[in-house]
């Protein structure tokens, strides 16, 4: 939950999950990957106040420990990992400002917001304090991403329908939450190769 502010998402393929990037912005990153991310700086945000929405079929579920957020910080020059930290998001018990996410749900649908668990928000903030207080020069020399992972499995085991899932972002700096991936089918992987396509979502029951 720190370093420069964010300016783009893209999704990567991955084995029962829809596993989105946000990408820390570089010093001469181009204008054409301004967003409306634009206004959220890890390094200042409320993580308190960080959320994550996702829309998914009924039919698909998003089993315990599902949802995490994974923050990475480098060494520009030479690769080297400064520092890495996993958090598992913690359901939201009372979502609020879901206006924008709801209005978009289809009648097949549920909306299900994730949250940073109360005992990560302490040491998130120490983390934030940590590299806010680097000289510039330190700073200008690190890079680092933040990473969204929502896994998914389905309910049903003979199902072969399309999983399409879809997630937003909300943090201190937006108003509402803010689209990172829309529709996004979990079942959308390459080939196996010699084992032909293979349904990449698992029943729920096989990851429990």
């Amino acid at each position: 939950m720190f370093g420069p502010a964010l300016r783009r998402t893209r999704p990567f393929l991955r084995v029962n999950s829809l596993w989105l990037v946000l990408v820390l912005t570089l010093p001469a990153a181009p204008a054409v990957f301004a967003s409306d991310l634009d206004s959220f700086n890890p390094a200042t945000t409320d993580p308190s106040k960080f959320r994550i929405a996702v829309r998914h079929s009924e039919r698909l579920a998003v089993p315990q420990g599902g949802a995490r957020v994974k923050i990475l910080m480098t060494d520009r020059q030479t690769g080297q990992v400064l520092r890495e930290k996993e958090v598992l998001l913690k359901k939201a018990v009372q979502p609020n400002r879901l206006e924008s996410v709801l209005s978009e749900r289809r009648t097949d649908e549920q909306v299900s917001v994730y949250r940073i668990p109360e005992q990560e928000v302490a040491e998130l903030r120490a983390l934030q304090a940590k590299y806010l207080s680097l000289p510039q020069t330190r700073k200008d020399n690190m890079a680092g991403s933040l990473t969204i992972d929502v896994a998914g499995c389905k309910l049903d085991p003979e199902d072969n329908g399309r999983m399409l899932i879809s997630t937003y972002l909300k943090t201190s700096e937006f108003q509402d939450y803010v689209p990172l991936e829309m529709d996004f089918d979990l079942r959308n992987v390459p080939d196996t190769g010699k084992t032909g396509r293979r349904d990449p979502v698992q029943p729920c029951q096989a990851m429990n």
